[in-house]
Order: structure tokens, then sequence, then C-alpha cells
């Protein structure tokens, strides 16, 4: 039996494969939740894991002031709610199924996620457009959101990005720190 405490637990909520890690100052404190960085997808699927990847990758080489909640959504739904609590601000990274060239790189910003929900489909994003919607109901309106994603080449088994969106990956991390700088966040690498 391993003994767990809560320093075990960091900034980042693990989903899919690893099961969740649960930030339990987000679920129990009134700790800033302001801006979330929040990358989904499945990490098995190649391509599909591209959200998770991202937030990973810069939360593992990037130290954000103020602090932002960044959160490895996985494959969650609904349980998605728990971590949005006094959300004004969200930033999601996902693939994105536009029909476009594999490796394609797309970015709405917050008056054009009614069009990215109803004419791009993934697995997650019925229910990213759900969990937004009942936020929306139980919250205040969000102050803004952006969406960054790349159309997907494989949705394979696998554990690596397919090369054309490997090759995306700087550009689409350039994106997520280049919008978190315009929300005042200063992105510092470690």
């Amino acid at each position: 039996m391993s003994n767990i405490t809560t320093d075990n637990f960091g900034r980042v909520e693990y989903a899919g494969s690893e099961g969740p890690r649960i930030d339990l100052n987000a679920l129990y404190d009134d700790s800033d939740n302001s801006v979330v960085l929040l990358g989904v997808g499945n990490i098995l699927l190649t391509d599909e894991g591209l959200g998770v990847h991202v937030v990973n990758d810069l939360e593992r080489n990037y130290t954000f002031t103020p602090a932002i909640s960044i959160i490895d959504g996985g494959t969650m739904g609904m349980e998605l709610l728990t971590y949005m609590r006094g959300m004004k601000k969200i930033l999601l990274v996902d693939a994105i199924n536009g029909g476009e060239v594999p490796g394609t790189v797309y970015e709405f910003p917050h008056k054009e996620l009614e069009t990215y929900f109803t004419e791009h489909i993934s697995v997650h994003e019925v229910g990213m457009q759900d969990i937004l919607r009942i936020r929306a109901i139980q919250e205040d309106p969000l102050e803004d959101a952006v969406v960054i994603g790349v159309e997907p080449l494989s949705l394979e088994v696998g554990f690596e990005p397919s090369e054309p969106v490997a090759k995306a990956l700087p550009n689409v991390k350039e994106r997520v720190l280049r919008t978190l700088e315009s929300w005042g966040i200063t992105c510092t690498p470690k």
C-alpha cells in the first residue's frame, strides 16, 4: 500500500489510462480558478491525444504567473464541470476534424465557438458543448474562450502523434502561449 498525501497531487489533473489524480485544493478551496488551460483527448489513439500532450508539455516546461489551472481532461465528460468552478476564461486544446489537410492548425476565438461546436466533430466536442452550456447556466458568462487544435491524420492505436500533427505542435504551443499572454499571464520557460 502506498503512502498518499496531498503533496502528491500536482496542478495537472490526469484522466484516461492513468486514472484521475484530483487536485484537492481545486475541489474544496476557493483558490483562483479564473483561467483554465484544458487539453482533451485519448493519448492511446495517436493524434486524438494531441490536447493532452500539449498541456502536459506546457505544464512541465513553463511557469505561469499568475497561476492558471492546467487540466489534462483526457476523455472525461461531465466530470470536467468540477474543475471549472469559478472559471472566467478557458483555452481548450483538442484534435479537430475540420476536413482540412492533416496537420492544419485551427484557432477559434470566443465569438466563433458556436460555429466550432456545430461544424467540427470529434469524440469530445459534443460533451464539451454540453459542459460549457451547463457551466453557463450555473455561473456568470465566460469573459473569453479560445479553442486551438489540429486536423488529425490518424486515430489508430498508438502513443505518439503522426508526423504532420507532430510538426504542427510547436505552432499550437506558440498559439496557446500567445493567447495566455493576451489574457495577462506571464509564461516563463523553466
